[in-house]
């Protein structure tokens, strides 16, 4: 008993001393406080042309993208991305008794604008997971032409010019953060946009279709501030 006694002091000192240290035990979370970013990219866009080969080629891309936190791991952001790329000019030509498209060797430069709203949903929540912060989103948006050569086609019928003009967008895409600081991150992003190809009236008439979606694969890098 007097041996105990003794000795309490010293156990309690360790137990104390060892319940100190586990506190110490840094957790892989951390809390990201900031609710805002604005994040610039750039990137390239994988594009389907269609069945009739009409819609824009594959090429660099490069935007902004803002973001403000709603609730928990909920975000909205809003994009911004310039796609500066060309396509094919399409003719057509009789073979057999079939009549089908064919390049003409002539590509058409044309740029265009894709505005996207998105809900991002943080695998994680509002905090990383060794610093980085996965997550996925969802949004719907236009795709438009911002210039055009309009005198690369004017060799054909008028009826067969095709024209871009104006697409909904629809995307699904996911996403990570690294946060090296609390207000700087790098993000990487992989999104499938899905936009419209309309065939020209001059070519409804070919077995293929008047009307198509095709989806179009987005892949990015980009610097973000967030505050």
């Amino acid at each position: 008993m007097k041996y105990l006694h003794l000795h309490l002091p010293a156990l309690l000192l360790a137990m104390g001393a060892t319940g100190a240290a586990a506190q110490q035990i840094e957790s892989p979370y951390r809390f990201v406080d900031p609710g805002q970013q604005v994040n610039a990219f750039v990137g390239g866009i994988v594009t389907n042309r269609g069945a009739l080969e009409l819609g824009p080629e594959s090429d660099m891309a490069f935007g902004l993208r803002y973001g403000i936190r709603l609730t928990g791991p909920f975000s909205i952001e809003a994009a911004l991305t310039g796609f500066p790329t060309n396509r094919s000019i399409q003719d057509t030509v009789v073979v057999g008794a079939d009549t089908t498209t064919v390049p003409t060797g002539t590509e058409a430069d044309l740029t265009l604008g894709i505005g996207t709203a998105d809900l991002r949903f943080d695998i994680t929540g509002p905090r990383t997971w060794h610093r980085l912060m996965p997550f996925a989103l969802l949004g719907i948006g236009a795709a438009f032409t911002l210039s055009e050569d309009e005198d690369a086609d004017t060799s054909l019928d008028s009826d067969l010019r095709y024209d871009f003009g104006t697409r909904l967008v629809g995307e699904l895409g996911v996403g990570v953060e690294w946060f090296p600081v609390e207000q700087l991150t790098v993000r990487l992003d992989a999104r499938n946009m899905l936009w419209q190809i309309e065939a020209p009236l001059g070519l409804r008439t070919l077995d293929a279709p008047i009307e198509e979606w095709v989806q179009n694969f987005l892949l990015s890098a980009g610097v973000s501030f967030r505050f």
